[in-house]
């Protein structure tokens, strides 16, 4: 059943109110989510759920009491409070009334490179917290085997990031705060292929012969990948632009590169016509 919450001083609004800051989603393990539709994706992918909060303004909802019906009968605690309290931890301007408290999962990277194929992203200090959101969900359309992070990225759960990942951050495999230089190395002790972004590269991506074992590294949104990067992967691979921009935005940049890996794996199986 629910339980009611009324004091904004109570101990779950202020560990929610903290978990808006970086420093303590890292010290707890844990972050927030909002909304009726990427809850119910956490519910649907078996995400572990600490609490819910629910606004009195949509207890008649007949969408969030399904979703409250089913947190329930999975031990999932959920707590109503007035609008106003709701409101005070609320992260969107025009929010649906319904938060979640969510633990943050982990994941071994070398099993994952153990694989006899495999897809990896890795992105250099990415700081758009909407290209970090739409590179997850991109990577998850394309089956992609992990995400991985250096150290200086934004946050993958920060409020922003979550909701533009549209549910993809609860399917794909996550690493941050990782060393690329020394990741790349270990890569290559894989056999993995490092793709490194470059818009002066000097192998095409269109003419690239995609095996099964590849890494896409792409750079910060105005810098790019370092030279320290680019003198260690296999190959630096250009986008092909006929038109005039100087530039792709990264987020675009990376998810071409995804598609042109995934068209590379399924060429033996094309229709042409």
């Amino acid at each position: 059943m629910l339980k009611k919450i009324s004091s904004n001083q109570n101990k779950n609004i202020k560990y929610m109110k903290s978990l808006k800051l970086r420093k303590y989603r890292d010290l707890s393990g844990q972050y927030l989510i909002e909304g009726v539709k990427i809850i119910q994706e956490a519910i649907d992918n078996d995400i572990a759920i600490g609490f819910l909060l629910l606004s009195s303004s949509i207890l008649d909802d007949k969408v969030a009491k399904d979703i409250v019906d089913i947190a329930l009968a999975k031990g999932i605690p959920v707590y109503e409070v007035d609008e106003i309290i709701f409101r005070e931890i609320a992260m969107t301007k025009s929010s649906q009334g319904l938060m979640g408290v969510v633990d943050k999962p982990n994941f071994e990277l070398d099993s994952l490179l153990r694989k006899d194929k495999i897809k990896v992203i890795i992105l250099n200090e990415i700081q758009d917290p909407g290209n970090l959101g739409t590179l997850i969900r991109t990577a998850d359309a394309c089956d992609f085997d992990c995400v991985v992070l250096s150290k200086g990225c934004v946050d993958v759960y920060n409020d922003k990031v979550v909701r533009a990942t549209m549910g993809s951050l609860f399917r794909m495999p996550i690493m941050a705060n990782i060393d690329i230089d020394h990741l790349i190395e270990k890569l290559h002790s894989y056999e993995i292929a490092t793709l490194g972004a470059d818009p002066y590269g000097d192998v095409l991506s269109f003419n690239l012969n995609y095996k099964g074992k590849n890494a896409i590294i792409v750079g910060n949104e105005s810098s790019g990948l370092p030279k320290s990067i680019m003198d260690k992967v296999t190959y630096r691979v250009k986008i092909p632009m006929p038109g005039r921009a100087e530039s792709l935005n990264a987020a675009i940049a990376a998810s071409i590169l995804m598609y042109e890996v995934i068209r590379g794996e399924s060429a033996e199986k094309s229709i042409f016509i």
